[in-house]
């Protein structure tokens, strides 16, 4: 049985957003901003530790948010602008690094606001009955992130290369892939009009 601390978080927060006209992981949402709640998100679940992947903008993020009191790790990815997919293998390999290898590893954006502490913690039970698949989320005609990935897998994504981040390698796997339904919690958010739109629609 895979126990809680043996899965970790790895939050992507490394890209430029240039559609939306502004550093997206800083756009204020809830208490906070949309990097410190996915964060927070996150902390609550019955995984282990949380790691944040930066890159675009690091320094000034790190000055806005206060990784230290939130009690997360963070890295910064040299190569960010080469795309998600290699900041999610540079992400990887930094918590392959650790003294216990992680039995998996959790995907997650920090431009998905609506995804809940319940739902993640819903993708952890199911890996934890299924040690040996990918536990990823479903989209219209495809299963994408967040996506908790058993170790057997992490060959594979040290190899991302691209913007694709971890969608070729979950189409790659569909056999091995069970995907879970999130709703309307899958909303990600790359423009400012996308993001004016979720402040109307929920208000907070």
């Amino acid at each position: 049985m895979i126990s809680d601390t043996n899965i970790e978080v790895l939050i992507m927060a490394a890209g430029e957003s240039k559609r939306m006209q502004g550093i997206k992981q800083l756009l204020p949402w809830k208490n906070s901003n949309l990097l410190l709640e996915t964060i927070k998100t996150a902390k609550k679940t019955t995984m282990g530790s949380v790691l944040v992947v930066l890159g675009a903008n690091a320094e000034h993020i790190t000055d806005e948010c206060n990784f230290k009191a939130s009690n997360v790790d963070y890295v910064i990815n040299p190569t960010w602008h080469l795309g998600l997919g290699n900041s999610i293998a540079f992400g990887i390999k930094y918590l392959c690094k650790k003294e216990e290898l992680p039995q998996g590893i959790l995907i997650c954006l920090a431009d998905q606001p609506l995804i809940t502490t319940d739902y993640l913690n819903v993708l952890a039970e199911t890996f934890k009955q299924n040690p040996k698949n990918i536990i990823a989320t479903n989209y219209t005609r495809k299963t994408g992130v967040p996506a908790l990935f058993p170790s057997k897998f992490y060959k594979a994504l040290f190899q991302l290369k691209d913007d694709y981040g971890a969608k070729e390698l979950l189409k790659k796997y569909t056999k091995e892939t069970i995907g879970i339904n999130a709703g309307n919690k899958i909303l990600d958010i790359d423009t400012k009009q996308e993001y004016e739109q979720l402040t109307i629609d929920t208000d907070h």
